[in-house]
């Protein structure tokens, strides 16, 4: 007897032979976690797809559609991005939290960078073995020279290569060698967007340790609240910007985390979901796609040159 190929592989087929189903599958789950549910998607590849200060009032609209009291005020956001702007993830929870009663992010796969200040703005976190957030050290966009595109890096490099420049040129006269090398790349850094990214660095930790104070962590020392944005934003500084953190290590850190069954019918609805817009944004290559149990925004829009 042959075997079926597996709920993966099934699922798989569903995604990429069926129509648009999305609204079905966000019924499903708040059936399963009696809780209103809102998804944001975005496309990684995507230039457009960073958090920014218009997804608020997008989330808004989306917000003033659903029946927020079908289900006693419970919020669950299904984020998915790769991070963006720190002021634009605080709009997005201000934006939830005053339609919301109880509000909850659920990481299906991955909240980096001011997507993780979002998960810190959320009273707790519903994540599998495999959801992944990162450090809060912000995305700063460029643009490459000589290139029409724009790259994200993080800000901690910018600020890390300035002043080690600064100290490469003191330590080369300390010992009576030349440190016109050091200052001729010096000349062409930006002092102004080194300290842009500085201050950037502050607004992350600043949002991280005011949102986690007052939900999260509410009730615990501001020394401790204090460490664990620290850890959030130095962790980036130990390796590389997308380094991440999965569930356990999120709840290591201090996090009010619960940890789904991965194969549980609830978390499988968690995947379903996210692996139907995931095919969905890519093969339309939207930025955003934002979707709820009777429908859904898309966001389609161009790069802004630098």
């Amino acid at each position: 007897m042959s075997q079926g190929k597996g709920w993966g592989l099934e699922l798989m087929d569903r995604v990429q032979n069926e129509g648009v189903v999305h609204h079905e599958v966000v019924e499903r789950l708040q059936k399963l976690t009696k809780r209103c549910t809102i998804a944001y998607f975005t496309f990684f590849g995507h230039p457009a797809g960073l958090i920014t200060d218009d997804d608020a009032a997008l989330l808004e609209t989306v917000l003033r559609s659903v029946d927020l009291d079908r289900h006693e005020g419970k919020l669950d956001l299904v984020l998915h991005s790769p991070g963006g702007s720190p002021t634009a993830a605080e709009k997005v929870i201000l934006t939830c939290r005053s339609f919301a009663k109880d509000f909850r992010v659920v990481v299906p796969r991955s909240a980096m960078s001011a997507a993780t200040l979002v998960c810190m703005g959320a009273d707790g976190l519903l994540m599998a073995e495999t959801s992944e957030i990162g450090p809060i050290d912000p995305q700063m966009v460029i643009r490459l020279p000589g290139q029409d595109g724009v790259e994200m890096r993080p800000a901690a490099a910018f600020v890390a290569a300035y002043l080690d420049l600064i100290k490469r040129a003191q330590e080369a006269i300390k010992i009576g060698e030349p440190p016109h090398p050091f200052i001729e790349l010096l000349r062409r850094q930006d002092p102004v967007f080194v300290q842009m990214c500085l201050k950037a660095r502050d607004l992350a930790r600043t949002i991280a340790v005011e949102y986690l104070g007052r939900y999260q962590l509410h009730g615990k020392s501001a020394e401790e609240i204090q460490k664990i944005a620290d850890t959030f934003l130095e962790e980036g500084e130990k390796g590389s910007h997308g380094r991440v953190i999965r569930g356990k290590k999120a709840q290591d850190y201090g996090l009010n985390v619960e940890l789904a069954d991965k194969n549980g019918l609830q978390w499988r609805t968690v995947w379903e979901l996210y692996m139907r817009c995931e095919h969905y944004v890519q093969t339309r290559k939207l930025a955003k796609y934002i979707v709820t149990s009777h429908g859904g925004l898309n966001v389609q829009v161009q790069a802004i040159r630098l």
